[in-house]
């Protein structure tokens, strides 16, 4: 009962702020950075702005899939690099305004953004694909065949 103390004759909990468990430390540092960017954030921009481009990779046996959220970006104005583990994507979002026209309230997101990140496993850039449907930019990248260890017997 090392951990105990007494109040008035009633056991108590010990109280450590610092002793937390990992899970919570990483549960704090969220909270931390979030409130940190709420509070150093630019006034003239939204604190929950997007600033890259979001992405779910799933893989299969033979290939990984990419997806990113594209709204309302024509597939001319995005671009995609794919380089041995390595995935560049960058969509440019655009604003059309007529003459004559005044913007009242602008919310939505313009300019560039892009998402880089290395792959587990080299792709074979030759194979693959795109796809952009419903606003949703679809990559499929087929692995490369990966080198197999062969034992030699000597004669």
């Amino acid at each position: 009962m090392t951990n105990l103390i007494r109040f008035n004759g009633i056991p108590a909990v010990r109280w450590a702020p610092f002793n937390v468990a990992a899970s919570n430390v990483s549960d704090l540092d969220r909270v931390f950075d979030s409130l940190t960017s709420r509070v150093l954030a630019d006034p003239f921009t939204s604190a929950g702005s997007v600033t890259e481009l979001r992405a779910d990779v799933r893989e299969t046996a033979n290939a990984y899939i990419v997806q990113f959220d594209v709204p309302g970006v024509a597939k001319e104005d995005i671009t995609v690099d794919v380089d041995d583990k390595t995935v560049r994507v960058e969509a440019s979002f655009k604003r059309e305004t007529g003459d004559g026209e005044t913007s009242v309230l602008t919310e939505r997101l313009t300019g560039v953004l892009s998402r880089a990140f290395k792959l587990p496993q080299s792709v074979d850039a030759e194979q693959a694909g795109a796809k952009h449907e419903h606003g949703v930019l679809t990559l499929t990248l087929p692995k490369k065949n990966v080198a197999v260890q062969k034992r030699l017997t000597i004669n």
